[in-house]
C-alpha cells in the first residue's frame, strides 16, 4: 500500500509541475516522467521497510519526502533507477530510507541522494543517514546549498586554514578535490562528525 501511495503521489506531483506551464504537452510529459519515477520508487518502498506508516516517525518521514523534500526524493528516484539499471540491488533488510547494496562511486563506501543510499554496511550507514536527514531538514534548499558550497570551497579554499595537512596531505588536482573540497563541504563535515574518517 505504501509503495502504491508513493508512486501515485510522485506521478501526481510531476503532473502538477507540468500543469503549471498551462500547456497540455508539459502536463503529459510530467505525468509520463512521474509515472516512471513513481513506479521505480514505489516498487522500492513496497519491497523494503522504508516507511513504517504504523508509527508517527514513519508517517512524518513519508510526508516530508513527498512534500517539503520532494525535489530530493525525485532526484533520489532518478539515482535509484540509474543504479538499478547498472545492476545495483535493493537491500531489502535496510530501513528508514532506500538502501542499495553496492556503492555508486568506486573508492567511496556510500553515496546518498535524497532518501536513496548506494552502499550499505557497518561504518557507512550512520554517515549516510545524516545526508538523508539533511535533505529532509533543508528540503528544496538542500541540493542548491550543497552545490553552492562545492563551488565556494573550490574557488575560495577556506578549508586550507584548518585542514590537517600532516595526516591528509593534498597532492595534485585529484587530492585537492577528494581530500580538500569534498570532505570540507558543510554537509560532509557534519556527516563525518557523526561517523567516519575523512579521506
Amino acid at each position: 500500500m505504501t509503495g502504491i501511495l508513493s508512486g501515485v503521489l510522485i506521478t501526481a506531483w510531476c503532473g502538477a509541475f507540468g500543469l503549471l506551464t498551462g500547456d497540455v504537452g508539459w502536463l503529459l510529459l510530467g505525468l509520463v516522467i512521474g509515472l516512471a519515477l513513481g513506479a521505480v520508487y514505489g516498487w522500492a518502498v513496497a519491497a523494503a521497510p522504508v516507511y513504517d506508516l504504523g508509527s508517527a516517525r514513519g508517517i512524518g518521514t513519508f510526508a516530508i519526502d513527498h512534500t517539503w523534500s520532494l525535489p530530493n526524493t525525485l532526484v533520489g528516484a532518478v539515482f535509484l533507477a540509474v543504479s538499478l539499471a547498472f545492476g545495483n540491488r535493493l537491500d531489502r533488510d535496510f530501513s528508514g530510507h532506500i538502501g542499495l547494496r553496492s556503492p555508486a562511486i568506486p573508492g567511496y563506501a556510500g553515496t546518498t541522494i535524497g532518501p536513496v543510499q548506494a552502499g550499505t554496511g557497518t561504518g557507512v550507514d550512520r554517515h549516510e543517514a545524516v545526508h538523508v536527514l539533511q535533505a529532509r531538514l533543508f528540503g528544496p534548499l538542500y541540493v542548491p546549498l550543497v552545490g553552492l558550497n562545492y563551488a565556494v570551497a573550490t574557488v575560495l579554499p577556506y578549508w586550507l586554514l584548518y585542514h590537517d595537512h600532516v595526516r591528509r596531505p593534498i597532492r595534485g588536482v585529484r587530492g585537492y578535490f577528494s581530500r580538500g573540497v569534498y570532505p570540507h563541504t558543510w554537509h560532509e563535515e557534519w556527516a563525518y562528525r557523526v561517523e567516519g574518517t575523512p579521506p
